[in-house]
């Protein structure tokens, strides 16, 4: 058998992954086994070891896929290079929000995400959370740290203790769209809360409440 070329190999694990997100969110995680991935991914399971050693390395590698752009726009929001970053993090923030209200596959992929038991998937999940959480405020720190270097915060504020209150605001708008769907509006609600906790954060002139987003570059 001819050896598979790195674009093959790449689809492949492609493959075996939006099967596995297919799988997680009509059977749950607890009820996907690897065999089912393997059997809605069109290979066989010996393929699905080749490339996964478990299915918490499948859980693990789903979530990171898809978190892996957004902490790419949350660097682009700290970079030295720009003069904009609470109006950067504020666009990357609505953007994303838009886009999983467009999106059932990325809401689909947040509820299994955001719902814990105690099962060792769970465990996995939280981990998962854990290091995703670390990335993610490392960069919200480093875009309000630029702020603060550009006279954007206000007297007695820290970069630690904005990206603390900004995460704990994100993940309240998060979990009440997912778990009750009918209680808000993501993008109406959700901007009117960062914008209020911002309006706290930083200076009058570092963004515009209410102001739509610029599209994501």
């Amino acid at each position: 058998m001819a050896r598979k070329t790195k674009e093959e190999t790449l689809a492949t694990r492609d493959g075996i992954l939006d099967a596995a997100e297919a799988c997680f969110q009509e059977s749950g995680i607890a009820n996907t086994s690897l065999e089912k991935i393997a059997a809605r991914a069109g290979f066989t399971r010996g393929a699905v070891y080749w490339h996964f050693k478990n299915k918490g390395e499948i859980l693990a590698a789903v979530i990171t896929r898809c978190r892996v752009p957004f902490l790419q726009k949350l660097e682009q929001a700290s970079s030295g290079s720009r003069n904009t970053p609470v109006q950067d993090l504020r666009a990357v923030f609505l953007n994303s929000w838009m886009e999983l209200e467009a999106s059932p596959r990325l809401r689909g992929l947040l509820e299994i995400m955001l719902r814990n038991d105690l099962s060792s998937d769970s465990q996995i999940l939280r981990q998962t959370h854990a290091e995703g959480f670390r990335d993610c405020n490392a960069r919200i720190i480093s875009a309000f740290n630029r702020a603060h270097a550009l006279g954007q915060l206000r007297p007695g504020v820290s970069a630690e203790h904005a990206a603390r209150l900004l995460h704990i605001t994100l993940t309240g708008v998060l979990y009440n769209s997912i778990f009750q769907p009918g209680s808000i509006d993501m993008h109406r609600d959700g901007m009117a809360a960062l914008d209020a906790l911002l309006g706290a954060l930083v200076t009058a002139d570092s963004f515009v409440p209410g102001q739509a987003p610029t599209p994501p570059a």
